[in-house]
């Protein structure tokens, strides 16, 4: 900051006309600029008197390019153990109300008649996951879809695929050494939801050049630039024409993918999808786009997450490996009833999923008619946010809430209301069921096979650090671990 001294002489010299006239055209730009800005992050009238993050602040940590558990944690966190229900934030050019309170993030997702999902599509012009889907869609159209998904996800777990697929991972892996883990399990998940779900081997966990799983990072890191999340209608004056080339070349990769399923249908969600004659195809490459993403992403980071705190206790990935030992009594694959039967580790996944949850954040919803929520009238149209991370960090719902503790859930009962990282109501996660079994199975292969630790000088050292995005998600971001393989 300049000192007093320093601008009062520059006053002076404005005052006095004695500034070069770049000088002049520079302080007219930025105070031009600095006026836009505010008109753009006016609150409206309806919404001046609810508690509000600072938008510069918010603005700057797009800036920065930092993590959503980041920015809510710095920003949002506070207002929460002050005890209040909502609070007021800027994003995605838009100002929408977070949802701090546990009851009644409940009632927002419980109701889906006063609070219907709200499309992406309104803030980011060219999302490829947003549109007519399982996740935004409402109504009808949301029945039909959910039907089918339902259809996919009520089938047998299948834990030979996953036990099929560790085994793959495993040889990538070899004997062991420092591994990018957050890009092999990436490429673990998006070949458990080709194979199991898809009905679509996409052999991500091979080294093919501008693979699938390529392309939709690149794609995901494209739609992910601060300047175009701070602005978004930034879009609509200066199109990012290579942006869109790229979007509408996946969307070309996934029509393909439907055009080959048709040709062979299978017992697969897609082959479920197809065979809906009401689904237009756009309905359908929608739905293919949201479930590739949700159904890797979302995943990996969980497991990313949990590999991550199992490397820094590592009394507690050896007290998670001898449960595995003693279950599997000499064994090498888990089964169906040995994954049910694993209390310490599925504890160890749920503290995983609570301490960084890979939904920070569940897809907006929007108020059709005015509302209260807690103490404060909420009108119409406006865009409501529960906050996962708020609720998940907060003290007063978990005791030093920033400390991985699998004993929370080891012997007692959590509210269900304070754990939701699947969400919660009747458009909670479908596949949840899967993830967690998912999880299990190759947490249990890993434990068998290999001993891990965090290498020296990890940036995660303190933290786990997740990756800058757009969509709220929380996933670790270029994890390395060191793994040892052990002796069967």
């Amino acid at each position: 900051m300049p000192s007093s001294a320093s601008l009062d002489a520059f006053l002076s010299a404005f005052y006095n006309k004695q500034l070069a006239p770049i000088d002049l055209r520079w302080l007219v730009l930025v105070g031009g600029l600095y006026a836009f800005v505010q008109y753009l992050v006016a609150v409206p009238a309806d919404l001046r008197h609810l508690p509000k993050v600072s938008p510069y602040a918010t603005i700057w940590s797009y800036a920065r390019r930092e993590s959503v558990d980041c920015r809510v944690r710095r920003l949002i966190l506070p207002f929460a153990k002050r005890g209040e229900p909502v609070v007021l934030v800027y994003m995605l050019g838009k100002w929408g109300v977070h949802v701090l309170d546990a009851n009644l993030v409940k009632t927002v997702c419980q109701d889906m008649e006063r609070f219907p999902k709200k499309n992406y599509q309104d803030h980011l012009h060219f999302s490829f996951l947003s549109g007519p889907n399982v996740v935004f869609s409402n109504g009808e159209m949301w029945k039909r879809h959910s039907a089918s998904v339902k259809a996919a996800f009520d089938r047998e777990i299948p834990v030979h695929r996953f036990v099929t697929l560790s085994h793959e991972l495993f040889e990538r892996m070899g004997s062991g050494g420092v591994l990018r883990f957050s890009d092999l399990v990436q490429r673990y998940t998006l070949d458990v939801v080709g194979t199991a779900l898809l009905g679509h081997n996409f052999q991500a966990m091979q080294a093919a050049e501008d693979s699938f799983v390529d392309h939709f990072n690149r794609v995901m890191g494209k739609i992910a630039t601060p300047t175009r999340l701070i602005f978004p209608f930034l879009d609509d004056w200066f199109p990012r024409h290579a942006v869109i080339e790229d979007v509408n070349a996946l969307n070309t990769r996934y029509d393909g993918l439907l055009q080959l399923k048709r040709q062979d249908l299978g017992l697969d969600l897609l082959s479920y999808l197809l065979e809906d004659q009401t689904l237009t195809n756009e309905e359908m490459r929608s739905n293919l786009a949201i479930l590739f993403s949700a159904g890797h992403d979302t995943t990996s980071g969980a497991l990313s997450t949990a590999i991550y705190h199992l490397a820094k206790n590592p009394e507690y990935q050896s007290k998670a490996r001898d449960e595995v030992l003693s279950v599997l009594a000499g064994r090498t694959e888990p089964t169906l009833e040995d994954l049910s039967n694993i209390p310490f580790l599925n504890a160890c996944i749920k503290e995983a999923l609570r301490i960084n949850s890979p939904i920070s954040l569940l897809p907006a919803r929007w108020t059709v008619e005015p509302v209260n929520l807690g103490k404060y009238y909420i009108a119409a149209g406006v865009s409501i946010v529960p906050n996962v991370c708020a609720i998940h960090q907060n003290d007063a719902n978990w005791p030093d809430a920033q400390k991985f503790d699998p004993y929370r859930f080891i012997d007692t009962r959590q509210r269900a209301v304070i754990n939701i990282p699947f969400g919660t109501g009747p458009r909670q996660c479908v596949a949840r069921q899967f993830s967690l079994f998912e999880q299990r199975t190759l947490l249990c292969m890993l434990l068998l096979n290999y001993e891990w630790s965090l290498p020296a000088g990890s940036p995660h050292a303190r933290r786990v650090q997740n990756e800058f995005g757009a969509f709220g998600l929380s996933i670790p971001h270029h994890l390395d671990v060191e793994f040892i393989q052990r002796k069967l």
